[in-house]
């Protein structure tokens, strides 16, 4: 700045210099504010948006190798991000799963470990759990869910009185895509707390919903929670993609879901909201017959790998490296915590919470948090260590897995490893037994 100054008087008068000088000072003083503010927006707590397919399987989408269904937007955002092979749900069924991506626990530990029954309205995740949402609320955010909720139908487990501010969709675990009716055509459609009803293909609806409230929260923190019914039952998909699919209606209700969760996406580009967006994708479990869960083996509601094995992809520019595929194995409660890490809010300490933080993890950082993971679901459980997996698919009888080796699950070494059957089987006994306390 001095040698300036000294250029300056040199070629003018005294007093066009000083003004020159100041007129210096002051562009600099707002540099030095304008990368303060940039620097204070970037290590700011960011939104959060949160994507969540139903009944998608491991094998449906273009960037985990399927060869017959489009889904160009979803595999231009896993370019966008990082891409986990395995990441894990919590229970293979929808409504458990829910819980421990809004508890970061597992569903033994809360009164939801099932789908709650629709005829009663005392069955449904319990107001004493903390959800994500009430973190959230807590430091600052507005909070928003789009589409299933599938916690509960009485008034008082519905998503307002869970901690989010602003909700449209449907309580059920399914809807009609047309009708939007449930079983014995009840319709659980809501805005807000109101009874709500309007016309379209509910994949259209829910991102129309979605991107109304990008508009309308622009301004603030959000989280915001869009729950996509697609592919889950039943088989209904405009006529536009059911000309172009190859997999018949199943085909055509995830390219319908790819192109819905592109203009999603791309409304937040186009907002400038994409570089403090951290951007999450999940299934809620593995696919059913209509879907396909290749390489691996099972599907929904067991426990063998297709049930429990999803899609997960994260993005988060300037955050998570671009282009990365990650074989670290995560859960579904990871989800909770890493969402409470990233919005700086402290998790519950009255709550036992299972979750892990892997925000290093998706950064390419750090190896899994987790040494160990369980499971347990209609009779059957699981637990895997490291490349290690033993299955109880039937009550007293032990398969072992080597999945680094047997991604399908073809190869049962139980009989050839009984000292890791019998390590592994009792981590498994005194966990169920914790859960049962």
């Amino acid at each position: 700045m001095a040698a300036r100054i000294r250029q300056l008087k040199g070629n003018m008068s005294r007093r066009e210099a000083l003004r020159r000088m100041g007129a210096l000072a002051v562009g600099a003083l707002g540099a030095q504010r304008a990368v303060k503010t940039a620097f204070a927006e970037d290590a700011a707590p960011p939104n959060i948006l949160l994507l969540v397919a139903d009944d998608l399987g491991y094998g449906d989408l273009g960037c985990y190798g399927a060869k017959d269904i489009s889904t160009p937007n979803i595999d231009a955002f896993a370019q966008q991000g990082v891409r986990l092979t395995q990441f894990y749900v919590s229970t293979p069924l929808c409504a458990p799963m829910r819980v421990s991506m809004m508890t970061g626990r597992y569903p033994l530990r809360t009164n939801l470990s099932h789908n709650p029954n629709f005829k009663d309205p005392q069955d449904g995740l319990s107001p004493d759990e903390i959800t994500i949402a009430e973190v959230l609320k807590k430091e600052g955010y507005v909070t928003g869910l789009v589409g299933k909720w599938h916690l509960g139908y009485g008034a008082k487990f519905r998503p307002r009185r869970q901690g989010f501010d602003e909700y449209f969709g449907f309580l059920s675990g399914w809807a009609d895509y047309y009708k939007h009716t449930y079983r014995e055509e009840t319709k659980w459609m809501f805005l807000n707390d109101e009874p709500h009803d309007e016309e379209g293909y509910m994949t259209e609806l829910l991102a129309k919903h979605a991107i109304a409230f990008l508009e309308r929260r622009r301004d603030d923190r959000f989280f915001l929670e869009v729950a996509f019914n697609a592919p889950h039952l039943p088989d209904q998909a405009p006529s536009e993609y059911m000309k172009r699919s190859r997999r018949g209606v199943y085909g055509a209700m995830v390219e319908c879901l790819d192109d819905n969760i592109g203009k999603i996406l791309k409304h937040v580009k186009r907002l400038g909201l994409d570089k403090r967006t951290l951007v999450l994708f999940v299934s809620d479990n593995g696919a059913e017959d209509r879907g396909s869960n290749e390489p691996l083996s099972g599907g929904k509601g067991g426990l063998r790998e297709g049930g429990i094995r999803v899609p997960f992809i994260g993005r988060w520019p300037g955050r998570i490296p671009a282009g990365g595929v990650c074989e670290e194995m995560a859960v579904s409660m990871d989800i909770f915590a890493t969402i409470a890490a990233v919005a700086d809010a402290e998790l519950p300490k009255q709550k036992v919470i299972d979750g892990k933080n892997i925000m290093a993890v998706l950064e390419g950082k750090a190896k899994s948090p987790h040494e160990i993971l369980f499971w347990a679901h209609a009779g059957q459980a699981a637990v895997r260590r490291g490349r290690w997996k033993l299955l109880r698919e039937t009550k007293g009888k032990n398969a072992l897995y080597d999945l680094a080796a047997d991604v399908g699950e073809k190869n049962d070494l139980a009989e050839e490893k009984p000292e890791l059957v019998e390590d592994l089987s009792g981590k498994l006994d005194r966990w169920l037994t914790e859960m049962r306390r």
